[in-house]
C-alpha cells in the first residue's frame, strides 16, 4: 500500500507530465529570431528546455511569418524545466493536427515507465460526428 507521501508525489508527477504535454516540441532545433531583444538566445537553436522555460515565453522563431507566428509558450520556471528533463525523456511528439490533436510520449529515466499524454488544443469538435 502506498503512503500518503507516495500518493502525493505520484499526483505531482502526473500533473507535471500533463503540463509538459502542452509544449511545442516541434520547434526544437528551429532558431530563435535574429532580433536584439532576444539577447544571447537570438539566432540560436531552440532546445528541449527552452520549450518549457517561461524565460523564453513569446520568443519567436526565424520561421515566423505575419500570418503564422511560431512562439515559445513555456510556463515552467527554469528550475522546473531542468528538473523535469533530468527525470523524463521525450521519446515522440505528434504536433497539433488540424483537429487539435496532439500527443507526447515521455519515459521516466529511472523507472523506465512510459507516459502517453494526449491533449486537444481546439475547443470545437467539428470533425467529430
Amino acid at each position: 500500500m502506498k503512503t500518503n507521501k507516495q500518493i502525493i508525489e505520484a499526483l505531482r508527477d502526473n500533473a507535471y507530465l500533463a503540463w509538459a504535454a502542452y509544449g511545442y516540441y516541434d520547434l526544437i532545433g528551429k532558431k530563435i529570431k535574429d532580433d536584439e531583444k532576444y539577447g544571447d538566445k537570438r539566432n540560436k537553436p531552440i532546445t528541449l528546455h527552452d520549450i518549457l522555460d517561461i524565460t523564453y515565453k513569446d520568443y519567436e522563431t526565424q520561421d515566423s511569418t505575419f500570418f503564422n507566428t511560431e512562439n515559445l509558450k513555456g510556463d515552467f520556471s527554469p528550475l522546473q524545466a531542468k528538473r523535469f528533463f533530468s527525470r523524463y525523456d521525450l521519446l515522440i511528439h505528434q504536433p497539433n493536427t488540424e483537429s487539435g490533436f496532439s500527443a507526447t510520449l515521455f519515459q521516466n529515466k529511472e523507472s523506465k515507465e512510459f507516459t502517453l499524454a494526449i491533449i486537444s488544443t481546439e475547443s470545437k469538435c467539428d470533425g467529430i460526428k
